[in-house]
């Protein structure tokens, strides 16, 4: 799921009007091999209704969706899934913990609502956004229906929040179909029928990688199988923090702490569960490996070789938003990516 931090918070800003939830939380049952951590997804549905929230716990993590696009569209510019020379939004987008729809929704916001409209750096044409929260999906549906354009995504099925987990994606075994799909909408379709789960060009992990439950899953599997959901040619991109000492000070001791000076709740973030980005590296040089050859479980570095890995750190500063620093990747939060070769 997403998280929270001082310099990742995680859920934004709140609307005029937010949608009314069910009182108790509606938790899906986690499958035995499923990544999904009971106790981080009741911490997170908690915060159903605050996710909006612009005086809330996610009002920093908000202002970093403008260096998320910016991010993805550097990925990019290094090398599209897609084989045409001329820029085109025909790129489709899961989003795995999704939450509120922070980052979802104003992915939507870049679809072209039609092929006369110039496609944005993120060139995206769908996307898909999963969480495993009842509550939160809800939520993100309804908060998403309050902007016209990102209503007709979804009525049009170019955009779509499906209450599943990643392992179910990988199996096929996701509901597709969304409260606001049209009939014969491509929303409607039924992924357990596609035996292929490589079907997006872009899959991103925002906040996530530091959730995952170490009872039931490992980040390497979690990753693999982020990876086998890529096409050929697509990035898998995400941010996480970096379990150091700068990064326990900012984002558990000052960012956990009492109000006025904490931002996001108390038991948002573990320091153990923190990864660094030589772990990163390490578990999607393996992850590939698993891809290419489900036997392979040990390789040599020719299985690797001109693998595209990117990683460059993330720095809030008070008054001016958040900025990418390079070198900066141990102080706590920050961007990676690695590209699917063809």
């Amino acid at each position: 799921m997403a998280s929270l931090r001082l310099t990742l918070p995680r859920h934004a800003l709140r609307q005029t009007c937010l949608p009314t939830l069910h009182p108790t939380l509606s938790l899906p049952q986690t499958r035995k091999h499923s990544s999904v951590s009971a106790d981080e997804l009741t911490h997170f549905s908690a915060l159903a209704s605050s996710w909006w929230d612009p005086m809330g716990p996610s009002r920093i993590l908000h202002l970093m969706n403008p260096l998320r696009h910016e991010f993805i569209a550097s990925c990019l510019a290094e090398g599209s899934p897609s084989p045409t020379t001329e820029p085109r939004a025909t790129l489709n987008y899961l989003d795995v913990g999704c939450g509120g729809g922070i980052f979802a929704e104003s992915l939507a916001r870049t679809i072209p609502l039609n092929t006369n409209t110039a496609p944005t750096p993120t060139l995206a044409a769908t996307m898909t956004a999963i969480d495993p929260s009842t509550d939160l999906i809800r939520m993100a549906r309804s908060h998403a229906r309050n902007d016209p354009t990102v209503d007709a995504h979804l009525r049009s099925g170019k955009f779509r929040y499906l209450n599943t987990t990643l392992e179910d994606v990988i199996a096929g075994t996701a509901p597709t179909t969304t409260e606001s799909s049209s009939p014969g909408s491509s929303s409607s379709q039924d992924l357990s029928q596609n035996s292929n789960p490589a079907q997006y060009d872009i899959v991103t992990l925002f906040e996530v990688l530091e959730h995952i439950d170490p009872k039931t899953s490992t980040p390497l599997t979690f990753l693999t199988n982020c990876l086998k959901a890529l096409k050929p040619g697509g990035w898998l991109i995400g941010s996480t923090i970096s379990r150091t000492l700068p990064s326990f000070l900012l984002n558990q001791v000052i960012a956990e702490a009492p109000w006025p000076i904490g931002v996001v709740p108390r038991g948002t973030h573990e320091w153990s569960k923190f990864v660094n980005p030589d772990e990163v590296k390490g578990w999607l040089q393996e992850g590939l490996m698993r891809v290419a050859d489900s036997g392979v479980y040990r390789g040599g570095r020719a299985e690797v070789e001109g693998m595209r890995w990117k990683c460059v750190g993330a720095v809030y500063v008070p008054g001016i938003g958040w900025k990418m620093v390079k070198g900066s990747e141990d102080w706590g939060n920050y961007f990676w990516a690695v590209r699917r070769e063809f």
